[in-house]
């Protein structure tokens, strides 16, 4: 589909452009404390055996998974849509730049050859995609045969449509006061992610099971799901805020 029918896309893109700057504030931050070593180690453990893999980050955003990988020695590539995200990337990536390769591609048709790559990684993208089981079914092209897909989002705008979930939000942003750390959600363009998140598909649809399905119809062989993975790669804030929406990692294989 032409990308200038497709006006949903260019509203994300607009979003994301105008939270760069404070997203790869908060990446920083990340990366020089503890959650990096944890979402590292999460990531190694999941990713295939041997030398020289060549991962993919789709959505890398700032650059966290990316730099993480390139410093342990993965040949990473990594693809944003929105430009302001990638400029980001590269200059957090300091001494790691040249061992990255960045390209702005839409996450739903990749540029890339078939069997081009021994993993792909993705973080919180998914749920911004306007077609999730047409990006599956190409993420599922580009990797080769034995590739894995490790996939961490939540469903993180649930709470327009399903009234347990959006009880459980409320209860977040209070429980979040009461403990006096910060709300996440407490931003000023929040609304506009919501009335963006109205016209996603995945807001409507449940996570994980809903991915499963599709990762499934994609082609892959094996589909697995942790639901406890935050409890992992999150820090205390990041748990306090997100009681009602858990982390989840799912992990399929070409």
């Amino acid at each position: 589909m032409n990308v200038q029918a497709r006006p949903l896309l260019k509203e994300i893109e607009g979003y994301w452009t105008r939270r760069a700057e404070s997203y790869s504030a908060f990446v920083n931050y990340e990366m020089a404390h503890e959650n990096e070593r944890r979402w590292m180690e999460v990531l190694t453990e999941n990713l295939p055996e041997g030398e020289g893999l060549r991962v993919l980050d789709i959505g890398t955003g700032p650059g966290f998974f990316a730099i993480g990988l390139a410093k342990r020695g993965y040949a990473v590539t990594a693809v944003d849509y929105t430009q302001a995200m990638l400029d980001e990337a590269r200059e957090n990536a300091g001494e790691y730049r040249d061992a990255i390769d960045f390209y702005r591609m839409d996450a739903h048709s990749l540029s890339f050859a078939d069997n081009s790559f021994d993993a792909i990684v993705t973080r919180n993208l998914t749920w911004n995609l306007e077609r999730p089981g047409d990006a599956y079914r190409d993420w599922h092209r580009g990797l080769r045969p034995g590739g894995v897909l490790l996939n961490f989002d939540a469903g993180w705008y649930s709470y327009l449509f399903d009234a347990e979930k959006a009880e459980g939000y409320r209860e977040d942003r209070e429980r979040a006061a009461k403990l006096g750390v910060e709300d996440f959600n407490a931003y000023s363009e929040g609304y506009l992610m919501e009335e963006i998140s109205r016209k996603l598909v995945f807001s409507r649809m449940k996570r994980p099971q809903a991915d499963i399905w599709l990762l499934e119809d994609a082609g892959f062989s094996s589909v697995s799901v942790d639901t406890q993975i935050g409890e992992r790669v999150w820090d205390e804030a990041e748990k306090v805020n997100y009681v009602s929406t858990p982390l989840f990692l799912l992990r399929a294989v070409k």
